[in-house]
């Protein structure tokens, strides 16, 4: 070998320490920090999973503006599920598979139930976005929201104070139908709600295209006010059945998974003359005080106003639990796995969010409770919501 071409070999081994060297492994702030997320983007609940979508694609370039984890910029992978909980299970165990200290999703409450067994042993830390699952304290699963139980409380509260006792509910066969459905039932025992009774009950299929039968029933039942415990498609079928059967003008509670712009201006030209739903309280950022909660609305509603959005309950089940986690990850380093995370999560009890002050320490695995919840109102006039009670349900004066 000539001097020359060893010159030339040893130049070219020099090139590439140096590009070892240079080039970003495990762990440096130049690799991209992935978390992973499965949404409903596609099927039945793709009204719900294409606004959680959007508040990540809306938080990468805040957290990264501010420094990402700890250097490293952090990218959102969404996948879809279908809103088929068999699918949220494949993704689900592809994403196990890279032993990620988290996952977000999925959507809606069928998919988190059917993911949450795969990670009940080791993790990774699940941030379900459906504030209808009820994870046992300390587990690896997270719930977002205020539970389906402090939601029946706050609507009853509300109705208590409107004078209305002689109830009806009508719900959805679905997983999250009889969820609500049996957290109203439990609620109503509540010795705060005496004098205040469910006079029927009816139930339907989120395909069915006539419910005629059901509101029949309701309508001979002459209730004071009618909870619809229904989300998605199902709930256009409902709010336009009672319109066609003269229920329209009967006050109307809602949950807040219908708290979405693109259905409600769907639905507006035969939504029922007074329908209320449970909302998120960042909703009531026009009436909230001064102080770290307010703040944390007017950086959520900036943020979307910016890209011309105007956002919805969608947009906010992923808000606070992506900024705790983000939280969580900078302060432990990007190389913190799910048990480390999982210890750091179960002490936040300081954070500041959209919707109060979070503090998982109870083990309710959602870290927010009744006061996260108020009362809005649709006004025709507006095409939009306004706000009508204070946090927990009891009405403005």
């Amino acid at each position: 070998m000539n001097n020359r071409f060893r010159h030339l070999i040893g130049s070219l081994a020099a090139a590439v320490l140096l590009a070892g060297l240079l080039a970003p492994g495990p762990g440096r702030a130049a690799d991209t920090y992935e978390i992973n997320a499965i949404l409903s983007l596609t099927g039945p609940f793709a009204f719900l999973g294409n606004t959680e979508a959007e508040s990540l694609r809306t938080l990468e370039p805040l957290i990264n503006k501010s420094g990402g984890i700890n250097g490293q910029p952090v990218h959102f992978s969404i996948a879809d599920d279908q809103s088929q909980p068999a699918v949220a299970v494949q993704l689900a165990n592809a994403i196990l598979a890279k032993h990620p200290a988290v996952m977000l999703g999925p959507t809606y409450v069928a998919s988190c139930l059917a993911v949450a067994p795969l990670v009940r042993a080791n993790g990774p830390v699940q941030y379900c976005f459906a504030p209808t699952i009820h994870p046992p304290a300390g587990s690896y699963t997270f719930s977002g929201g205020a539970s389906s139980f402090d939601q029946a409380i706050e609507t009853l509260v509300f109705a208590k104070a409107k004078g209305w006792k002689r109830l009806a509910y009508i719900t959805t066969t679905d997983a999250t139908g009889q969820d609500i459905e049996e957290q109203f039932k439990e609620a109503i025992k509540l010795p705060r709600f005496n004098g205040m009774s469910f006079v029927l009950g009816e139930h339907y299929s989120g395909g069915d295209v006539s419910i005629a039968a059901q509101l029949a029933n309701m309508k001979a039942a002459n209730p004071d006010a009618i909870f619809g415990m229904t989300v998605g498609t199902a709930s256009g079928t409902l709010f336009r059945s009672l319109r066609d059967v003269g229920l329209d003008r009967v006050p109307l509670i809602t949950n807040l998974g219908n708290l979405l712009n693109s259905a409600l201006a769907q639905y507006s030209s035969f939504l029922p003359v007074q329908i209320y739903f449970t909302a998120p309280r960042f909703y009531a950022h026009d009436v909230s005080g001064r102080g770290p909660v307010r703040d944390a609305q007017t950086e959520f509603y900036a943020a979307f106003n910016a890209k011309g959005i105007n956002p919805d309950v969608g947009n906010g089940f992923p808000w606070d639990p992506t900024r705790i986690i983000v939280a969580g990850l900078r302060k432990l380093g990007p190389q913190a796995d799910a048990k480390a995370l999982l210890d750091y999560m179960e002490s936040v009890h300081s954070f500041a969010g959209i919707n109060g002050i979070a503090d998982y320490r109870g083990g309710d695995q959602r870290g927010q409770g009744l006061t996260s919840l108020v009362i809005v109102q649709w006004d025709p006039a507006k095409k939009h919501v306004v706000t009508v009670s204070q946090p927990g349900g009891v009405p403005l004066k």
